[in-house]
Formats: structure tokens, C-alpha cells, sequence
């Protein structure tokens, strides 16, 4: 997905922004209102104070591990302290094995002596020990490769597959313009790339079939590790999501039974050449690992403040974002950022005594990173869920990627009080739009809602999807699930899902804007007449 967007972000193109505003009233917004939330999100913000906290105390909070564990904490603590009512987990089935590297190191003996710098790949069986042994670089894209590498690989550390091809990307931090933004030139690489999405996810699940027999013939020919390439678009950012073994590690059943170790690029790049010169370089590495239950169970951590409206206060407005993160840096912009600004809003309408009429949702999802886990349980317990497919190439996807059955929506008891699901999940970048999932009727509530926020940067609203994302969870089921365009800093180039997602990828002033957008949405929604404006059956 990454470097999709980002080749799609490189030839951006015009954009039409959807209907024109259809024939009806729009309230007009309380500007009062506007004004306090911008005082107190903008001029006494707390956003970097709970990203900081997050990035540096937790840290990365890869889904089942022991720093999971503590950021459920992190974030019950933090709701408490903001007065929100029953901070909870609620639970999202048993999620898969409890793991966490405690070490992992990688270095070349011959033909020289260099330190590389690694990562275990998330999941990976240890090493039990420093092991050695000879590089041998191989091609295993497709069975007939299986074939031809058949008694090459035993007592090797396998490199697998050739270098990344990475080329210099300027600038590395983007910035929309305006213009970009109002014509929807910066919101065409995000529908470019949502109607791909069905045909990649086909791609996808053929290929995670393959890689599971790639794995399976990588430990029955006995290698002694296997090294990937970390490269990613940004010198010096390792790229760690074990995407490139597929599957689902997190299972015991399903993970490689080999090391697996993800080494710098460059250091990649130097094994691989000397292998194809002939020099036959020799490695050390080890991985050591710390593990628990096989089926640790995941959460998703949930608490209201409660509407104030008898007739209303059973409807829900949910503010949600993922608070899981891959292993590598602190999961600061994917998505620290995210948790922070959604804490931050609400912080901010308790700041300044703001009373919604319906009840305000956080949730803050766990299970994001391996597929939706979070939100898709989350709404198959309260809102309603259409069975997926099982077929073996259905099963190689992530949960969200797998086709729906041609079945009806199994409502739930709160699908019919249900109004409206916020997701922010994209860095720290200030917001530019808002993305409504292909509802016309909600697109021009929000651009009466947007008006007074145009010189906050805040310019279009666009009547389409966003990226696949946690808001996808409700929009498949009929309901508005809300995304915003946002500023890409350098979340693309730096920052998704790389060891350089740390805290100095995130911008102070523009998670404040962000946060004090997300409050003032929070509140219109929760204190409008009707509820939220549902997309036409399809």
C-alpha cells in the first residue's frame, strides 16, 4: 500500500469533487462554539503531550506483545483522567501469539567485518544463540524457482530476493497546495487507488498462497536464516511489516519456522553484489525473543462521554483510531498521531464545557495493523456484519481484504442508534479535507460545517472513499465512516511502518489543528437535529 500511494501520489491529476450541493437547508454552525474549540485546541493544546507520552513510554506496540499490553493501560489511565464514563476493554476474540524481540543483531565476518543495522522480522522464531553461515542469494518468485534452488539453500542464510530498487523521492515532506486540494488533485491518488483495490487484493491472495509454500520449502530445505531487505524509500528507514513472508505469522500454527531477520538496505545491497560477484560472503546473527500465550488476547479500549438529550443520547458519534503499531521505531505517525488527536478532542470539548446530545464513542482499536481486527469486531458485537469468504485465496488476505458472501447484513441491536464513525489514521499532517465514502447528502453538510475552518487550511469535501481503513469497517455495512485528507509530511517517505516512525516525524502545530478539526466534527454531529445521513443502498 505504501509505495502504491506513493506512486500515486506522484501524478496527481484533476479530480472532480463529486455532486453538486444538492437542493435542501444546512444548519447553520454555531460559531461561538468554533471559536472556543479553536482557542483551547490551538492555543492551549495537549496533542504532543499524549503523542509523547505514547511514543516514548510505551513505545511500539506490536499487536500481542507485551507492550500492547501496557499501551491498553496507557490509554485506560489516559480516559479516566479526561472524566470519560467506563473506560473498558472490550475484548476482539483471542488475537494470536504473545511475542517481542528482546535482541536482534546481523553482521558480515568475510570478505570484511560490518555491523549491519536489524530488526527481527515481527513473529520470528529465535535463533537460540549466534548462528553463522554463508549468503546465497536467491530468486523465489514462483514454483519453478522453488524447483531450481532445490539442495542449495541447507545451513545457508538465505537472502531473499534481490535489492529493493529505491529511488531518491523529492521533496520528502509534502505539503499540499491549496490549489491541489480544492480542485481534488490531492484526493486522486486516493481513488486511483481505491479502484484498485479489488483487483490487487485478487493479486495479493494468490501471492499469499505462494509464500506460504515458499515458506514451507525454505524450512524443509533446512536454511539456517533468512535476512530481507529493509530498504525503504528513505535512506537510513527500515521497512518492518513481514510482508514479504505473508501469511500470518501471529499464528503459531501459520508462522515460518525459520529466523527471520530484516537488515538495512545498504547492507543488503553489499551481500547481495558480493554473492553475485562470487565472494561468498559469511554472516552472524542472532535473534533472541520473549514469548506467551499462543492466543493473546486483543482489546479494543472504549469509553463515552454521554449525550445530554433523552431522545438522542442513545445514538452514538465515534471517534476512533488504531492504537496497535508494528515493532519497529514507536509507532509515533501510524498512529500515535492518530490516538493523540482523537484524546486531544475530546480533552478539548471538555475544556470548554461543550454538552453533546448524543453520546460520543472513543474507541481505540486494537488488531489495525494485521486487518481490521479491531473495528471489524467492534461492529460485528454491536452494529451488524456480512460473512466473508473462506476460500484458500480469501484466507491468504487480510481480515478486510476478504470478499464479503452474497448474503444480507445481519443487524445489530445498535445499528438503527448508530450515527456517524470518525477515523484518523494518517500521520500528523494538519487536515485539508474530508473523504464521506460516496454519501452526497452528508458531502454537503460538511462543506457548511468546513466553511468557517478554510483559513485553518481546511478547504473541500469530497464524496468518495478514502483508503481502506477502519472507517471501512462501517461504510461496507451501510454507515458513515468518515476519513480526512491530511497534510503527508513525511508519513510515506519516512514514517509507514518503518524503524524511523518516531516522535520527531510529527508536527506539533499541525496535530493541533488536526485534533481541533476532529472536536468541532465531534460536536456538529453529536448535537445536529437528525442523525447522520446514510448512503444509498447499493
Amino acid at each position: 500500500m505504501r509505495l502504491a500511494r506513493r506512486q500515486a501520489l506522484a501524478g496527481l491529476g484533476a479530480l472532480a469533487l463529486g455532486p453538486k450541493a444538492l437542493a435542501r437547508e444546512v444548519p447553520v454552525p454555531d460559531l461561538a462554539l468554533y471559536q472556543a474549540i479553536r482557542d483551547e485546541g490551538l492555543g492551549r493544546g495537549q496533542a504532543m503531550t499524549f503523542a509523547t507520552s505514547l511514543a516514548d513510554e510505551v513505545g511500539a506496540r506490536l499487536m500481542g506483545s507485551p507492550n500492547m499490553r501496557r499501551a491498553y493501560d496507557w490509554a485506560l489511565a489516559r480516559m479516566r483522567a479526561l472524566g470519560l464514563n467506563d473506560p473498558r476493554l472490550e475484548p476482539i476474540g483471542p488475537f494470536g501469539l504473545s511475542w517481542r524481540q528482546t535482541l536482534a543483531w546481523a553482521r558480515m565476518t568475510a570478505p570484511d567485518v560490518v555491523q549491519f543495522a536489524a530488526v527481527a522480522s515481527p513473529w520470528s522464531v529465535a535463533t537460540r544463540g549466534a548462528v553463522a553461515g554463508q549468503a546465497v542469494a536467491v530468486r523465489l518468485d514462483s514454483d519453478e524457482d522453488l524447483e531450481r534452488a532445490k539442495g542449495r539453500l541447507a545451513g545457508r542464510i538465505v537472502l531473499l530476493g534481490p535489492p529493493r530498487s529505491v529511488a531518491a523521492e523529492a521533496p520528502a515532506v509534502v505539503r499540499y497546495s491549496d490549489e491541489q486540494v480544492v480542485k481534488g488533485e490531492a484526493a486522486q491518488a486516493v481513488r486511483a487507488y481505491y479502484r484498485t483495490v479489488a483487483e490487487r487484493r485478487a493479486r495479493q491472495g494468490r501471492e499469499g498462497l505462494f509464500k506460504a509454500r515458499r515458506n514451507a520449502f525454505l524450512a524443509a530445505q533446512g536454511v539456517r536464516a533468512v535476512l530481507i531487505d529493509g530498504g525503504g524509500a528513505e535512506p537510513g528507514a527500515m521497512v518492518v511489516d513481514g510482508s514479504e513472508l505473508g501469511g500470518r505469522p501471529w499464528l503459531a500454527a501459520e508462522r515460518p519456522s525459520f529466523p527471520a531477520l530484516y537488515v538495512d538496505g545498504a547492507s543488503y545491497a553489499r551481500c547481495w553484489r558480493l554473492v553475485q560477484a562470487g565472494a561468498a560472503p559469511r554472516l552472524e546473527l542472532e535473534i533472541a525473543t520473549e514469548e506467551g500465550d499462543p492466543a493473546e488476547p486483543g482489546y479494543n479500549v472504549v469509553a463515552e462521554l454521554p449525550g445530554q438529550d433523552p431522545a438522542l443520547k442513545a445514538q452514538v458519534v465515534l471517534a476512533g483510531a488504531h492504537l496497535d503499531s508494528w515493532a519497529a521505531g514507536a509507532g509515533a505517525a501510524d498512529n500515535g498521531a492518530g490516538v493523540a488527536a482523537t484524546l486531544e478532542a475530546i480533552r478539548i470539548l471538555r475544556a470548554v464545557g461543550a454538552k453533546p446530545r448524543r453520546t460520543i464513542r472513543v474507541v481505540l482499536y486494537g488488531g489495525e495493523e494485521q486487518g481490521l481486527y479491531g473495528s471489524e469486531a467492534y461492529a460485528k458485537q454491536r452494529l451488524g456484519w456480512i460473512p466473508r469468504s473462506t476460500a484458500p485465496e480469501q484466507m491468504a488476505l487480510a481480515v478486510e481484504g476478504r470478499r464479503t458472501k452474497v448474503e444480507p447484513l445481519r443487524k445489530g441491536a445498535e445499528y438503527e442508534d448508530f450515527s456517524v464513525a470518525f477515523n484518523l489514521d494518517g500521520g500528523s499532517g494538519r487536515i485539508r479535507g474530508v473523504f464521506t465514502g460516496g454519501d452526497p447528502a452528508l458531502a454537503e453538510l460538511y462543506r457548511a460545517w468546513i466553511a468557517p475552518l478554510k483559513d485553518l487550511g481546511v478547504l473541500a469535501v469530497y464524496d468518495g472513499p478514502h483508503w481502506p481503513a477502519d472507517q471501512s469497517t462501517f461504510t461496507e455495512i451501510g454507515l458513515p465512516g468518515i476519513s480526512f485528507l491530511q497534510d503527508p509530511l513525511d508519513y510515506d517517505s519516512r514514517a509507514h511502518h518503518t524503524s524511523l516512525d518516531t516522535l520527531e516525524r510529527l508536527s506539533p502545530a499541525d496535530l493541533a489543528q488536526a485534533a481541533t478539526v476532529l472536536a468541532i466534527f465531534l460536536i456538529n454531529s453529536a448535537n445536529s437535529d437528525a442523525r447522520a445521513p446514510r448512503p444509498a443502498p447499493t
